[in-house]
């Protein structure tokens, strides 16, 4: 069962995506995903299966509300795939217990991570929608866009998320 806090995630992603960032789109090009901070901030304590049932689950209410009949589920899965494979074991020291963790990550590391994802996830996403080698150009450059774009929202997510001492 997802705990209290990521179900209040998970929904709040999907209301700011459905009614106000689907709504945005800045000369074509920007195109912001903020629910993607739900996939990457899930625990890497969950299990592969709940982590990438979330993540299928948040992806297909984001299809339903935007009629692009599956793309955001591939991307979502595939981005949650990536994150149990690769980013959590970069860090994984095998002398501790501790697991690496988005929302214990300093701002810089957060950056990292989080940009190397979402390059992942809009490469796809965009690819996917396109679907045409002659659309490279426009791939590319809505995907560099639309990266920042949606860095620049998981990052005032995260200072806005950290905890006051």
């Amino acid at each position: 069962m997802m705990k209290l806090q990521n179900m209040k995630l998970f929904f709040w992603v999907i209301l700011v995506q459905v009614f106000v960032l689907n709504n945005i789109q800045l000369h074509g090009y920007i195109n912001p995903y903020y629910y993607i901070i739900f996939i990457i901030s899930l625990p890497a304590r969950n299990s592969k299966i709940k982590t990438l049932l979330s993540s299928f689950f948040l992806g297909f209410i984001i299809d339903i509300f935007s009629n692009s009949y599956g793309l955001h589920s591939f991307s979502c899965v595939l981005l949650a795939y990536i994150k149990i494979i690769w980013v959590f074991k970069l860090d994984y020291n095998k002398d501790s217990t501790e697991v690496l963790e988005v929302k214990n990550l300093n701002i810089q590391d957060f950056i990292i991570t989080s940009y190397s994802l979402i390059l992942i996830h809009h490469l796809t996403l965009f690819s996917l929608d396109f679907f045409s080698f002659s659309d490279i150009i426009p791939i590319l450059v809505s995907t560099l866009f639309s990266s920042i774009f949606t860095l620049t929202l998981l990052i005032i997510h995260k200072i806005f998320s950290l905890k006051k001492i």
